[in-house]
């Protein structure tokens, strides 16, 4: 356990930056969060107070806090200002590794040189980003899931050259900020991204065959297969059911009848895409985001992340 928790440094005030800089300081950490244009930063400083206020609506802070809480996140445009004497700095930038590999290049520079780097990246490889890196053992990425003041679980992926003691170091450091951490291997979507990818690819397939519809499958995921997560995992599952039954003639039926296209552009994913139909973006997906309102979809979302989250907590979730 950690006696004392490090500065943290967060490059990047976007929605994602600002939303890990306010998970961190609820946890007790002081946080600098960096941004290269300084009118960028009041707006972040804005959205960690919305969403501290959010979780005192939600009863999940107390609104006596705020002020503390807030107080440990400070704004900075200067990097080196930002990064000095920081014990852990993770960026959350674009998904673009260029960009990603010189911020942590530009941090490295100024931060002390035991300080541990980080990506949230969702995606790219841990062993590639640390390769531009001058202490490419302190890297390891520590994936939060947005809305990241919000979701528990933190995926942890340390890179090929990455030090055990780096990735404890990042594992307690997110366990004493209140998330779970889970560590991850450093493979394509890591393990939550593959799993999206995985369900979307199946589910697009079939409305691409036209067996089905978006809300179907959506519902199905909701109401249904969702409900028992929670309690039970694929795992779990299957020794519920019995490996014998997932050995069955039946069982054999449904996975050679399993999508396994290899693009995108083989499902509606690829080809609505193409029709540049991106979804909220451009107002329509597989849905028509003018009809359906996206902050309505979002606020729903929170609502419903807080509800899992009490009950994690063991408290009485009041309908």
């Amino acid at each position: 356990m950690m006696k004392t928790l490090p500065v943290c440094a967060v490059l990047g005030p976007g929605t994602m930056g600002s939303d890990i800089a306010l998970s961190l300081a609820l946890g007790g950490a002081a946080v600098r969060i960096w941004g290269r244009r300084e009118e960028t930063l009041p707006v972040a400083m804005e959205r960690a107070g919305a969403g501290f206020d959010f979780l005192v609506a939600q009863g999940l802070a107390d609104v006596g806090d705020r002020e503390e809480v807030l107080a440990r996140i400070s704004p900075d445009s200067d990097m080196a200002g930002a990064v000095d004497g920081a014990g852990f700095v993770i960026e959350a930038a674009v998904e673009d590794i260029a960009i990603k590999q010189d911020l942590l290049q530009r941090a490295e520079q100024h931060a002390p040189d035991d300080a541990v780097t980080s990506s949230t990246t969702s995606a790219l490889s841990a062993t590639e980003i640390q390769s531009a890196l001058s202490r490419p053992e302190q890297f390891s990425i520590a994936h939060y899931a947005q809305p990241a003041h919000l979701v528990e679980l933190v995926e942890v992926v340390p890179g090929a050259q990455t030090r055990d003691a780096v990735t404890g170091f990042v594992t307690r450091l997110l366990d004493e900020t209140g998330k779970v951490p889970v560590l991850c291997p450093d493979i394509p979507g890591f393990l939550w991204a593959r799993i999206q990818h995985a369900v979307l690819r199946e589910f697009s397939s079939l409305v691409g065959r036209g067996v089905v519809t978006p809300e179907a499958c959506d519902t199905i995921l909701k109401v249904g297969y969702a409900s028992r997560l929670p309690a039970m995992g694929s795992f779990e599952h299957a020794d519920l059911a019995g490996l014998d039954l997932m050995n069955s003639p039946a069982a054999k039926a449904v996975w050679a009848d399993l999508c396994n296209a290899a693009a995108p552009s083989e499902t509606p994913v690829g080809q609505l895409y193409e029709d540049g139909r991106i979804g909220m973006k451009s107002g329509e997906g597989f849905y028509d985001w003018n009809i359906r309102n996206p902050d309505e979809f979002k606020a729903r979302r929170d609502e419903e992340i807080v509800r899992r989250v009490k009950i994690n907590r063991g408290g009485k979730v009041v309908l």
